[in-house]
Formats: structure tokens, C-alpha cells, sequence
């Protein structure tokens, strides 16, 4: 459903007043520029790709490598990097050759580790794996680091998620005796305790204050203490965003409320979550947008399309592409 990775929205700040504001990457002639939220270009197309930034910085790419601009469009951060990801709690992951790491925003490196993978910083901690490994070898090795480039939890965990609500979702490896079994997830605090017991077979972040969760045959949400407060009955299920999970059953979609009522039936082919007040839907027409009553507020007609971000998504209608606002209307279009 998501639409090229590259014109995504790109976030940015005001210098005078400290306000945020919208660039979002657009691309004319192969070429990458940025346009500003009524559709003006404000970064002339001269990039090999631009992705999505936020905290006053933009990830571009020239010559195969990445780095990062300023709303000014000076180049803030060289291009020297093989992958980039956004600014996160003023630090963005990096890749040199294979390995990772993360800089501030002055292009300073915040640690003198190298990873073999890693995960946005999210309130104040980023997970990281220390070691090269394979999940189907119950092999622990994600901890997490915080800002100081300190690692304040150990590499303990199969899997880790970053913080949410306060917690994360981690995976943890039980055994009898000495040999490895399953594993199973729990939620963590920051101080590495339990918040809530290691004793599901499936586990995410806590998303509006509910955790999507599987314990053997139940599988639903549970709350901070562990207890299942909703068991569902759908094939797939995925967490809360702006009052609304998105379900599925027999290949159909739909949405259900905090208290598990089917609000908008199952009756889309495809289905994202709630962003910016509406929900990108598939229907025989084409891709849409509803409201969380499931009123079609943009008809479907697009043949791609993505969710709203900051204000706009990139739609393609009739061959060409462009971001629409949460009215429907186009602020840029690509020229035929």
C-alpha cells in the first residue's frame, strides 16, 4: 500500500519562531527536490534521493551516498553514509559499510560503538544488537543504549522494540535446566524490570495505553498489568492509533474501537492505520480515505496511494503522482 519510500513527508523547523514546519520530497525530471505544505518548491530537484527527516534536518543522497540539509538547503551533514534514517530524540542511525551507528545533530557521533543492527531512539534509549546472529538460534544479543552512548540494558533479548508509554516489548529466551526452548515476551521499564512478566508467545508496544498480545489460544490486548481487557476472534490484528485497530478476517478489512465493537465492518481490501484523522482503504475503485465512523471522506480513485502524513499524502491518479490534502485536493502534481 505505501507508495515509493522516497516522498515520504519530510519535517522541519522554524528558525525565527521555533515552529515547525512541513518539506516534503518531491521528484521532477528523476530528480529530488522539497515542496512546503501549500505545494511551493522550496528545495530546487537536484537530489539522487531525499527521505523523510524531522528535528530541522533532511536526509538527502548524491552519488549514491547520504547526509543531511537544513531548511536553507545547506549541506548540514556530508554525504558519506550508505543509509540514513531520521532524526529521533536528536540522534539519527547511520550505516558506514555494514555496521551501524548514531550521530547528533552537529554530524558527531554520540558513541564509539559500531552495531550490527539498531532501531530509533524513542524516549531517550535505542535498541541495538551487539552481535550478529540468527533469531532462529534463540541467540540473545538486542540491549539498549541511551543518549550518552551509554548501554544501560544489556544485550539480554531475542528481539527488543524502542520504549513506548513507557515500556518495551522484548523477547527472552526460557529454558529447562541449561537448554534453550522458546521463547517468550514481556514488557520492560527502563530500569530493565518487569513490568509486566515474560509469559506471551507474541507481544508489541503498548499503543493508547493497550499491548496487542498472544498467550497460547487468546489473543487480543492486554493493559499495564498483563491482563487480557480484550480477546478477539480475527485473523489479523494490529494496534490502536487514534481510537482504532485495524482487523481482518477472510481477506476482508475493518476497524474496531477500544472496547472491541466492529465500527467499520470488514468490507475493504486493504487497510492502514489512522493518521491525521483518516484511514487509507482498498475498495474495487481504487484507494480511498475514511473517517473513523468509516464515512468515505476521499472517494477511492487513486491506483497508489500511502497514509496522510503532517497533512498530506502521495497519491497516484491517472498515471501521475502528487500529495493530496485531507480534502482530497492536490497541492502538487507531477506534470504529464
Amino acid at each position: 500500500m505505501s507508495v515509493l519510500l522516497l516522498m515520504s513527508g519530510a519535517m522541519a523547523h522554524d528558525g525565527v519562531f521555533g515552529q515547525q514546519v512541513t518539506m516534503y520530497p518531491m521528484m521532477e525530471n528523476g530528480r529530488f527536490g522539497f515542496i512546503n505544505s501549500d505545494g511551493d518548491i522550496v528545495v530546487e530537484p537536484k537530489y539522487d534521493g531525499a527521505k523523510l527527516s524531522t528535528e530541522g534536518l533532511a536526509a538527502v543522497q548524491l552519488s549514491g551516498y547520504w547526509g543531511f540539509i537544513d531548511m536553507a538547503d545547506s549541506m548540514h551533514i556530508e554525504t558519506k553514509y550508505a543509509a540514513v534514517y531520521p532524526f529521533k530524540d536528536g540522534a539519527a542511525r547511520v550505516q558506514s559499510e555494514q555496521y551501524w551507528t548514531f550521530i547528533d545533530q552537529s554530524g558527531t557521533p554520540i558513541t564509539d560503538q559500531f552495531f550490527s543492527a539498531a532501531l530509533d531512539f524513542h524516549e531517550g534509549y535505542a535498541p541495538v544488537r551487539m552481535r550478529s546472529g540468527t533469531i532462529g538460534g534463540l541467540e540473545p544479543k538486542w540491549g539498549y543504549m541511551d543518549r550518552s552512548g551509554e548501554m544501560v540494558i544489556s544485550d539480554q533479548f531475542v528481539r527488543a522494540f524502542p520504549f513506548s508509554e513507557g515500556m518495551a516489548a522484548v523477547e527472552v529466551v526460557r529454558k529447562i535446566l541449561v537448554v534453550n526452548v522458546s521463547t517468550r515476551w514481556g514488557l520492560l521499564d527502563p530500569s530493565d524490570s518487569w513490568v509486566v512478566e515474560p509469559e506471551f508467545h507474541s507481544l508489541r508496544n503498548p499503543s493508547e495505553g493497550l499491548s496487542l498480545a498472544r498467550k497460547g489460544k487468546e489473543w487480543g490486548f492486554i493493559d499495564a498489568t498483563g491482563a487480557f481487557v480484550l480477546n478477539l476472534d480475527y485473523d489479523r490484528i494490529f494496534s490502536f492509533h487514534q481510537g482504532r485497530a485495524r482487523v481482518s478476517r477472510e481477506g476482508f478489512w475493518g476497524f474496531i474501537d477500544r472496547e472491541g465493537n466492529e465500527v467499520i465492518p470488514l468490507g475493504f481490501q486493504r487497510a492502514d492505520d489512522f493518521s491525521d484523522g483518516l484511514a487509507l482503504v482498498l475498495t474495487n475503485e481504487g484507494y480511498g480515505y475514511i473517517d473513523p465512523n468509516g464515512i468515505m471522506i476521499i472517494p477511492p480513485q487513486f491506483s497508489r496511494a500511502s497514509s496522510f502524513d503532517q497533512g498530506l499524502a502521495w497519491v497516484t491518479l491517472d498515471g501521475l503522482s502528487g500529495y493530496i490534502d485531507v480534502r482530497g485536493t492536490f497541492v502538487w502534481r507531477q506534470e504529464s
